[in-house]
């Protein structure tokens, strides 16, 4: 059985604590967070899925939401920008920008049509047991300038349960970044 477990941490923060220190801040903050408790004492219907979002202020770090969650059970699962493809036992991971993500916007260049296309890369794939990490960050407008950096951890599991620190416990094999230069 094939169980792809998924976890989401995202960062906010606004424009004044864009510079260091904040930026030494964010570097150093946990790529992985520990399950919450009682994670694994349910049958979800989907995927399991850990959220982790924090608010980062002149005092630090600050964790706003810690959830578990259920991901509807379909062929292409998508949290945030990525988009987790089922292929038999394996996944392929896609970053695809859309602009209802974050600036600045990430286009190539389409030779076919010789115009600009929203971003859709391949970004990693993942056969059982493997697991990877997909970080990208943002921009938005509002009232006011907010960012964002967003770290999913993804495991393609072929057991039913594991521990709580699954993530901790070892470093992901795989990797990709979409970082952009945020004015």
């Amino acid at each position: 059985m094939v169980m792809l477990l998924t976890q989401h941490i995202k960062v906010h923060w606004n424009k004044k604590f864009r510079g260091a220190p904040y930026t030494t801040v964010r570097n150093e903050m946990p790529k992985a967070y520990d399950l919450p408790k009682g994670f694994f004492d349910y049958n979800p219907v989907g995927y399991p899925a850990h959220y982790v979002y924090l608010y980062q202020t002149e005092t630090g770090i600050t964790e706003k939401i810690n959830r578990k969650d259920t991901m509807t059970k379909y062929e292409n699962v998508r949290i945030g920008a990525i988009e987790m493809i089922r292929q038999g036992d394996c996944y392929e991971l896609r970053y695809r920008y859309d602009f209802h993500r974050a600036a600045p916007e990430r286009h190539k260049y389409d030779l076919k049509t010789s115009m600009y296309v929203e971003l859709n890369e391949f970004a990693l794939a993942l056969e059982p047991n493997e697991y990877g990490r997909i970080t990208y960050n943002g921009r938005y407008s509002s009232d006011n300038w907010y960012y964002n950096l967003d770290i999913i951890n993804v495991i393609n599991l072929s057991e039913e349960k594991t521990s709580l620190d699954i993530f901790k416990s070892k470093e992901p094999t795989k990797f990709y970044n979409q970082i952009a230069f945020l004015r």
